[in-house]
């Protein structure tokens, strides 16, 4: 329900209870009120007023609502979009982390064969003496 249609009921609310307060006005001046009917017509009155003050206040409120859930939205779509942008951070960086730990991998294998080859090396392990 949007506000416009809310404040255009609240008007015809309003409308049609000074209608019916006109032609209670009309009917006192022609004599046909008595004074108990008077009385009824004034608390009938307050009534109506209290109802409008309860309707402007709900009408009120539900505006706000209406801001508070808009500003929500955005807050979603923000954080959302963040998100996303976070999760495709965090794919990059994987990759990069998984190239620098296969290089690291590949460095120290090859440190290792290099110190394994030059141990073997020292220890004339290659010095082809037959005997």
């Amino acid at each position: 329900v949007n506000a416009p249609y809310l404040c255009a009921m609240l008007s015809e609310g309003t409308r049609r209870a000074q209608l019916l307060h006109d032609q209670a006005g009309q009917d006192q001046g022609s004599g046909g009120a008595a004074g108990g009917d008077t009385d009824t017509l004034g608390r009938v009155q307050d009534q109506l007023g209290a109802v409008q003050n309860v309707m402007r206040q709900n009408v009120d409120q539900m505006l706000t609502n209406i801001e508070h859930a808009q500003t929500l939205e955005t807050s979603s779509a923000e954080l959302s979009s963040n998100a996303r942008a976070f999760q495709s951070a965090g794919r990059r960086v994987r990759k990069q982390m998984w190239w620098q730990n296969l290089k690291m991998k590949l460095y120290l294998g090859a440190a290792i064969t290099a110190a394994l080859l030059l141990i073997l090396w020292w220890a004339g392990a290659f010095s082809g003496g037959g005997g």
